[in-house]
């Protein structure tokens, strides 16, 4: 029988798509950074862990290629555009302008080259994973409601030129194994904390 859409609607892809939502929503509140740096979070927080919902089924061939696909443009969505998106809402100059252009070069390189040179089961990758943007970026604003201050648009602006180069460059970075993703999911979950908590 005929299916009445194309792709794959499974669980995994699921929490992709809610890190795209996210990621939307990030886009469309670009000038709150609060509610910004929140939905940056979940994005990060959905990709971390879609992968592993994957892995706890079976899956047939098309099944992963689609998912392997959703996947890098999630990544495109969630931490190379919307960030770009952000810097600029943060004060529209032809600095954050050129920075946020520079940035997008750098992160769709690196996705595409992990895309064309990574098979999934490496220990290590090439460059710095675009996903850490939302590990970095919402730090600034979570360090600064405890502190209270406010985060200028040159530390956002002077971020995401570091992690672009980053992106870029020829070095390697260990993935993170089991414990290092419960290191990460529990700074994401301070993070997600203070940001909600802390006026």
């Amino acid at each position: 029988m005929k299916k009445p859409f194309i792709g794959v609607y499974n669980l995994a892809n699921c929490v992709t798509m809610l890190g795209i939502a996210a990621a939307v929503v990030g886009i469309s509140f670009a000038g709150n950074p609060r509610v910004a740096m929140l939905m940056l979070i979940l994005s990060g927080v959905c990709d971390m862990f879609d992968g592993r919902v994957a892995r706890m089924f079976p899956r047939t061939d098309l099944e992963k290629k689609y998912g392997i696909q959703l996947d890098s443009f999630a990544d495109t969505v969630s931490f190379v555009i919307f960030p770009a998106v952000f810097l600029i809402a943060q004060g529209r100059t032809v600095w954050t302008i050129l920075i946020a252009i520079l940035y997008v070069f750098a992160g769709v390189t690196r996705l595409c080259w992990f895309d064309i040179t990574t098979d999934g089961h490496t220990e290590y990758f090439s460059g710095m994973p675009v996903t850490m943007i939302a590990l970095f970026l919402p730090m600034w604003y979570a360090v600064a409601a405890l502190a209270h201050f406010t985060v200028p648009p040159l530390a956002v602006a002077l971020s995401l030129l570091v992690m672009a180069v980053l992106f870029v460059a020829n070095i390697r970075v260990k993935k993170p194994g089991g414990t290092g993703i419960i290191v990460l999911a529990v700074i994401g979950l301070v993070m997600l904390l203070v940001l909600l908590l802390v006026k």
